[in-house]
């Protein structure tokens, strides 16, 4: 790869009028001189996210008509123009030197995919208890794009980045009812291994209320189930800990693992010392990403959804 490596950046978008401009100002303002082109790929927004988007130079806008992130991010793939594709969600918003770094890292490591740091942020007292809780490694698991940490190998990143030919030559994106990201990465830790680097650093807005977190990680757990039941090799012991919580709370001694999950989670949330003033948003919100995602696991046994939209 030489030093000018040519980059496309994908945005898969649906209805993100609110964080379309700061999400593409970001990609506009980049360091990196050669990104050759923006492709937006919009799954049927009903707001002014394509017009928004239109506005911006270098901006391609592409149809996604099945509306599934995975089919936008495969468009993107089959449609890219650059050497490495970086993925940028339409509510993400990425450092000035994110692409530097992205290319950086992947000619220095090798590696068939890299990623960094992904931190959420929230408004109101329930939208930064949320941020809170993603952050944190009990309330969303110790993945280091989530809760940071030092560079390495890891199972899988958010985003990402990757030269387009080894991402078609493993299939681009599995458009079934997966999680698609962790699905990805399983197979791109096939021809070269999955890289974290927390120098490569972006914020995207989380949820902003419980209902919508439910829905979120209910999804979640379900494409996840589904994911391991394709690659029982990507599974890890903790990612029964929210299925066997919901199955606890089922059970007839539901009292008793209710009291022993709030003990555990109140002593977790009291060590979150980054969070003293989010710690009430918090504590409501990581029992509804646990329980929710240990239901949309479990369900994801007994039938098949339509993944993740854009």
């Amino acid at each position: 790869m030489s030093k000018g490596a040519a980059v496309t950046v994908a945005v898969p978008v649906l209805n993100e009028e609110a964080t379309i401009a700061r999400c593409l100002d970001a990609i506009v303002g980049q360091s990196y001189d050669d990104i050759v082109e923006v492709l937006v790929v919009d799954g049927g927004s009903t707001d002014a996210t394509v017009a928004i988007a239109g506005r911006y130079p270098n901006v391609r806008l592409l149809q996604n008509p099945l509306r599934r992130q995975a089919h936008a991010l495969n468009i993107a793939l089959e449609e890219a123009k650059g050497d490495i594709l970086i993925r940028v969600d339409g509510h993400a918003f990425i450092e000035r030197d994110y692409v530097t770094r992205c290319v950086e890292v992947l000619r220095s490591t090798g590696a068939a995919l890299v990623g960094g740091v992904v931190l959420p942020e929230g408004a109101g007292w329930i939208g930064e208890g949320i941020a809170a809780a993603m952050q944190s490694p009990f309330g969303a698991g110790p993945a280091r794009f989530r809760c940071g940490g030092r560079a390495g190998w890891v199972d899988t990143v958010a985003f990402g980045a990757y030269h387009v030919d080894v991402a078609r030559s493993v299939g681009g994106y599995d458009v079934g009812d997966v999680s698609e990201d962790s699905e990805f990465a399983f197979r791109m830790r096939r021809v070269g291994g999955v890289w974290f680097d927390p120098t490569i650093r972006s914020t995207y807005v989380s949820r902003g209320d419980l209902r919508g977190l439910a829905t979120q990680y209910y999804r979640y757990g379900r494409m996840r189930s589904s994911t391991l039941r394709r690659e029982p090799a990507s599974m890890r012991p903790r990612q029964l800990a929210s299925p066997l919580l919901v199955l606890g709370l089922l059970s007839p001694w539901r009292r008793r693992v209710g009291m022993a999950y709030a003990l555990v989670l109140l002593v977790a949330a009291l060590r979150e010392r980054r969070f003293p003033r989010r710690l009430p948003g918090l504590l409501l919100a990581t029992p509804v990403m646990h329980a929710t995602w240990g239901a949309g696991f479990l369900r994801g046994f007994l039938g098949t959804g339509h993944g993740k939209r854009c």
